[in-house]
């Protein structure tokens, strides 16, 4: 998250050729908002849009990995491009949820904001808080400013220090502790959580269409911290009702949710994140032209999921990126394109423009199983199973509790939260708003074991393979008989391998015939990963020889290999980080500027140096 929030600064800084002062006056916002459905306008002129220049923006968000794009301008549509009805991750967004949150309660002085940690009751477990970290405030939190440099679940951008290293109020730091444990202060000072309080003061209120309090969880580390991160999903056109409600500083319609003095307060600048952009109450907030000029205050999450209100014109801009599937919309390509929008919007809005009702444009639905066939199956996969199923030889992390409601499968973890299951016709599972595929894993009995995403399936069939049991290896690669064929086809590659290395080499150079090379290397490389992160580097390491062996000129193939000798170097025989040592080396030959490869190079041979003495 660092990453782009850097390139986000550095892009800020480009001169505007467009400002709001320059044809748009800064009127006071209207009152339209919209009812059960938003409504579009007919002629986007009438919103003051250029329809040439908004048919360019267009084209240009059409060149992004963005998956839904709406502009709202004086409480319509102007544009309404992409899947705008499908629940995406939020990530990061979720921060100025709970922001508002504070202020429905602030508002009503059921909250103090100089209250600590201490006054609260906040503690950690283990070892606890230290004195100081107790004395900071729900304010200090609500700037990430409160000195606390815990460890937090469902951390990202991570600015940390020696902890007990800054007092509470004095250092800004992106630390997911003081977001997370704000939704603990939340519950404790109201009796609320954080997803039936959206729903009843933002979800009911602004009519969110899509929006459902199971769409919001609270993710557990407890490895980590006692406090959970609480993501959500929302639709685009959700995020835009709640994107309006800031831009009119805490009005709907006839209305008022929140203070504007709220409004104002958590979108004010506390700290500098950069020269160019800074942050409020859990609020990015520009500084530079053209979006300072439009009072731009953004929530941001990973993906470059956007929220924008722009008060001073009256305009929301939303950004979603499908996450799931592994979208990102590049920063700079973002931010080019709400430049054209802004630019677009050439003229002042009419008094009474011509609306109509926004189209909705509903995903094809999905095929389903016959009920005759799916009811008796859809009774015998209720219950709370291990996730993988115990067939795939892999660890238990999490367990993935189903229930049949109102006719349909809905499954539950405390890794991903509650989705609707789709029953398919070839009786695998359809998950909805991530579209993730899923298969039934049984047991050697037949009885029913659990689910599996595909690629965990995969893993299956490799590690039966490793253990030399061909049969279990041909079971899981038949249930891959109808998934994407280069997943599959690099799978049975791997099994072979573990029937013969001259067997998988064969198979690879035949797949190689078929599938562009970077692929084949790429496949590899995850796969030999996934097997790193499972601790079996014994594995990892037939699978990256069989790299090295395909593309002898690959430096991060050499590298790869060189992870894996040294992983099992570090719990076996020294031949392995002689090995190690081998193959760091052969990476920097390849290529000099390998830096991961010089580093380990070095590290091994200090640690030899110190075996010899």
């Amino acid at each position: 998250m660092k990453r782009w929030i850097f390139a986000l600064t550095a892009l800020l800084a480009v001169q505007p050729t467009f400002a709001a002062g320059d044809s748009i006056s800064n009127r006071v916002p209207g009152s339209r908002v919209p009812d059960k459905q938003w409504m579009q306008y007919v002629d986007p002129a009438d919103a003051g849009f250029d329809a040439t220049k908004l048919a360019a923006a267009e084209a240009q968000w059409k060149e992004l990995p963005s998956s839904a794009f709406m502009v709202i301008a004086d409480g319509a549509v102007v544009a309404n491009w992409g899947d705008t009805e499908r629940r995406f991750m939020c990530h990061s967004v979720r921060k100025s949820f709970l922001s508002a949150l504070f202020g429905i309660y602030w508002d009503r002085r059921e909250i103090e904001l100089n209250k600590t940690m201490a006054d609260v009751g906040i503690d950690e477990a283990g070892d606890g808080l230290l004195e100081s970290e107790k004395q900071a405030r729900i304010l200090d939190l609500l700037k990430a400013r409160s000195g606390v440099f815990h460890p937090a679940a469902y951390a990202g951008r991570t600015d940390s220090r020696p902890r007990g290293s800054e007092g509470p109020g004095r250092y800004f730091a992106y630390n997911n502790w003081d977001f997370n444990t704000l939704a603990a202060v939340l519950e404790k000072e109201t009796g609320n959580t954080v997803f039936e309080a959206f729903d009843e003061h933002f979800g009911k209120p602004l009519a969110m269409e899509d929006w459902r309090v199971s769409d919001g969880y609270f993710h557990y580390e407890r490895d980590k911290s006692v406090y959970p991160a609480y993501p959500f999903r929302m639709s685009a056109r959700d995020a835009a009702r709640f994107g309006l409600l800031f831009a009119r500083e805490g009005m709907w319609g006839d209305q008022r949710i929140l203070s504007r003095h709220w409004v104002r307060r958590s979108t004010a600048l506390y700290s500098d994140d950069s020269d160019n952009f800074g942050y409020g109450f859990m609020w990015w907030v520009a500084r530079q032209s053209p979006f300072v000029d439009h009072g731009l205050v953004s929530a941001l999450g990973v993906g470059n999921q956007m929220i924008a209100a722009l008060p001073n014109s009256d305009l929301v801009i939303v950004n979603r990126a499908n996450t799931y599937q592994g979208e990102r919309t590049p920063i700079e390509g973002l931010l080019e394109l709400i430049e054209s929008v802004l630019a677009a919007r050439t003229n002042e809005p009419v008094a009474n423009p011509e609306l109509k009702p926004l189209e909705s444009t509903p995903a094809e639905p999905l095929p389903r199983m016959p009920k005759a066939q799916a009811d008796p199956l859809k009774k015998e996969l209720v219950g709370d199973w291990p996730y993988p199923p115990a067939p795939l030889d892999q660890p238990e992390f999490t367990r993935v509790k189903i229930t049949l409601e109102n006719d349909e499968l809905v499954a539950f973890s405390d890794v991903s939260g509650t989705f609707v299951e789709v029953l398919q016709p070839d009786g695998s599972l359809i998950e909805e708003d991530s579209q993730e595929r899923y298969l039934l894993i049984r047991n050697d009995d037949g009885t029913f074991a659990g689910i599996s995403d595909v690629m965990t399936v995969a893993q299956g069939a490799v590690l039966k393979a490793a253990a030399n049991d061909r049969a279990g290896a041909k079971n899981l690669l038949g249930l891959l008989d109808n998934e994407d064929s280069r997943l599959t086809a690099i799978a049975k590659v791997l099994v072979d391998l573990f029937d013969s290395p001259r067997k998988g080499e064969k198979a690879a150079r035949k797949l190689l015939e078929s599938v562009p090379a970077r692929d084949v290397e790429r496949g590899i490389s995850r796969a030999g990963f996934r097997f790193l992160r499972l601790e079996r580097p014994e594995i990892s390491q037939e699978i990256f020889a069989l790299g090295t062996r395909l593309f002898p000129e690959s430096s991060q193939a050499w590298e790869q290999l060189g992870e894996a000798h040294r992983r099992q170097g570090g719990v076996t025989s020294a031949d392995h980080k002689a090995l190690a040592i081998e193959a760091f080396a052969k990476a920097l030959e390849l290529d000099a500027d390998n830096q991961r490869a010089a580093d380990k190079l070095k590290e091994l041979r200090s640690e030899a140096d110190t075996d010899d003495d």
